[in-house]
């Protein structure tokens, strides 16, 4: 079994997009509502975006074999390696992961590429909705996934990256041939690997840009997290979009709180 792709409409994403995330993104102060000239730009990046976005969504599940201090084996082989997705899907007690690959589509970054050349401040407020609606997309497939595993007394832990802090962009490629069923330990190829309108390149980078591939842990504990729980979560330094401070300690199951 490989990935199977969750429907989700631009429409349906341009909504969710809270205005103080996306001020976040824009570098814009966030306790000071859009208005004027910026409120328009940024109420026209979202109009288009909710008529013309086509984002994808894939995912796949694949239980945890084995845990190491630094390494995480699944049961189709894969070897995930780093510290920081080992420690969190054993503080979180996983017995199960979730590969997910986000892409706010082709569609957005195409058009944000055309208005730079005669239209740059429209081009800037659509480029940074588009990485608003990848973000998004992210939570969104989450929470959708969590109610699919309530049934079961599942829900997912918080979601880690390839490249973000102390896990290597090469898990990239692990991650995309988890998700594309590519057998484990085949290496970095040396050529783009597609999934759907999504393209992995042999250095780790995504195209169209505004994609995310992501892991989640499925525990059988409670978990509620913030964006703010993520950023404080993420030991990504420096980051010039951060919500609040890192903290090791930001992520732990409800029952241990």
């Amino acid at each position: 079994m490989t990935w199977v792709e969750i429907s989700v409409t631009g429409a349906e994403i341009a909504a969710s997009v809270r205005e103080q995330e996306y001020l976040r993104l824009l570098g814009l102060p966030r306790a000071r509502p859009l208005e004027g000239d910026l409120l328009r730009r940024a109420e026209g990046a979202r109009c288009w975006y909710a008529r013309h976005g086509r984002p994808f969504v894939a995912a796949r599940r694949v239980g945890l074999a084995a845990l190491g201090p630094a390494t995480a084996t699944l049961d189709d082989g894969t070897l995930l390696s780093g510290a920081a997705i080992a420690d969190r899907l054993r503080s979180g007690e996983a017995h199960a992961v979730v590969a997910l690959a986000v892409s706010a589509g082709r569609e957005v970054a195409e058009e944000a590429a055309r208005l730079w050349a005669d239209r740059p401040d429209e081009a800037f407020f659509l480029d940074r909705f588009a990485v608003a609606a990848a973000e998004g997309l992210v939570r969104w497939a989450a929470a959708s996934l969590c109610r699919d595993s309530e049934r079961a007394g599942e829900t997912l832990l918080p979601h880690l990256s390839p490249g973000c802090g102390h896990w290597d962009i090469a898990d990239q490629h692990r991650l995309m041939g988890l998700l594309t069923g590519q057998p484990p330990g085949a290496g970095t190829p040396a050529v783009s690997v597609s999934l759907g309108p999504l393209s992995l390149l042999p250095s780790g980078a995504l195209d169209p840009q505004h994609s995310v591939l992501a892991a989640f842990g499925v525990t059988r504990h409670a978990f509620v997290t913030t964006p703010e729980d993520l950023c404080r979560s993420c030991d990504l330094e420096p980051c010039a979009f951060r919500r609040a401070p890192f903290s090791a300690m930001a992520l732990r199951p409800l029952e241990t709180r």
